[in-house]
Formats: structure tokens, sequence, C-alpha cells
């Protein structure tokens, strides 16, 4: 039982031969839509994608807003962990020699002049 379209090569049987060519099939009037239609259909899209900006917008001030205020939180967080802060002033530059590594990591910077210390992090934060 050999393919009628055997001898063209390789052939998928289950396919039936083409009778008329893609192209030359003719396309109808109800393929084609009226340009009323069509500017109406325009329009409506127009109207949705007006309504998605919007509603993109709205999302994107809500975001806007919520970094806003988780930014205000960590900040007023640190300020207040540095209100409650206990401090030791080392004077002696030995001190420092004979501690161990792990000790000299917990030790933090920090200006003593003022009112309240004043981390070496916050005072170049406040520079800019």
């Amino acid at each position: 039982q050999a393919h009628p379209r055997a001898s063209m090569g390789k052939v998928r049987s289950w396919k039936s031969a083409a009778t008329v060519k893609g192209s030359a099939s003719t396309v109808g009037p109800a393929a084609h839509t009226s340009w009323a239609k069509r500017s109406q259909e325009r329009a409506e899209r127009a109207v949705a994608q007006a309504a998605q900006r919007e509603v993109d917008e709205q999302i994107r001030q809500q975001k806007k807003l919520a970094q806003e205020r988780r930014e205000e939180k960590e900040k007023r967080k640190e300020e207040n962990k540095a209100k409650g802060l206990q401090y030791q002033v080392i004077s002696d530059s030995r001190k420092l020699k004979k501690m161990s590594r792990k000790q000299l990591k917990l030790i933090r910077k920090a200006d003593t002049t003022g009112p309240k210390p004043l981390l070496a992090a916050e005072s170049k934060k406040r520079r800019k």
C-alpha cells in the first residue's frame, strides 16, 4: 500500500493532498468589517486602555505611599534606637589593641561632643 505521494519524499500519510492553493481561496465580504464598526471598536479599546491607565496610576501611588511610610518608620526606629543607646567612651587606645576581633566588630565610632552621641553612619547621612 504505497501512498500516492510517496515519490515526493517524506510524506505525512494522514494529510490529504491539497486541492487548491491557500492563496487562491477567495475571502468573502463577511471577513471585512465596516469602517464604522472598526472605529467603534477602536474607541471602545481606547476607553478601556484609559481606565486601565487610571487603575495603574492609583496602584503606583499606593505603592509609593507605602514605600514612604516604610522609610519613615525605619528612620524613626533608627532614631529611637540611637536615643536609648548606652555607650562607653574608650579614651585609652591600648584598650583597643588588647581587644579580640570579635570585640572590635561590636565597636561603633561616634561623635560624643554633642548632647547625644552621633554615630559615624548617621553623621554621613546628615551631610548629604
